[in-house]
């Protein structure tokens, strides 16, 4: 959806060059209008800030049976919340293990699964509630 509000505000402001002053406002304007109802159309979290990621999910994907509680830690900084991720119990995984997390606003989580033999810098966003991994595609369902 990005993609195609980029490239609709590129072509917008092309044109707006062929316009006189008076018209370059009202075209500000227009893309101003539209480009804020296209971002509050995405879909808003259930809690506010880093709470919308707390919460016990399920790895059905790569870990059946397993299940990962984020919980928020006191440490805060700007946008960015200190978490961790308590798990373990599925299939091929330690019975259990913590992982430290960052969460980004409401919709970015970053954990260190290094502690698992995995990557340091492993992003998920919310996807109706549930965290979708971007590098792999993977979800985690909140149970």
């Amino acid at each position: 959806m990005k993609h195609y509000l980029i490239i609709s505000l590129c072509y917008l402001v092309s044109a707006v060059n062929a316009f006189s002053l008076p018209d370059r406002r009202d075209a500000f304007i227009g893309i101003a209008t539209a480009t804020a109802g296209i971002l509050s159309s995405a879909e808003p979290a259930s809690a506010v800030g880093a709470e919308a990621f707390v919460g016990t999910y399920s790895d059905p994907i790569n870990h059946p049976g397993g299940t990962r509680t984020i919980k928020l830690l006191g440490e805060k900084v700007g946008d960015y919340q200190l978490a961790e991720v308590q798990g373990g119990g599925g299939r091929g995984e330690p019975a259990n293990y913590v992982l430290p997390a960052a969460v980004i606003g409401d919709r970015s989580i970053v954990i260190d699964f290094s502690p698992k033999g995995g990557p340091k810098d492993f992003v998920g966003v919310l996807e109706k509630g549930d965290i979708k991994f971007l590098r792999d595609g993977n979800k985690w369902p909140r149970l």
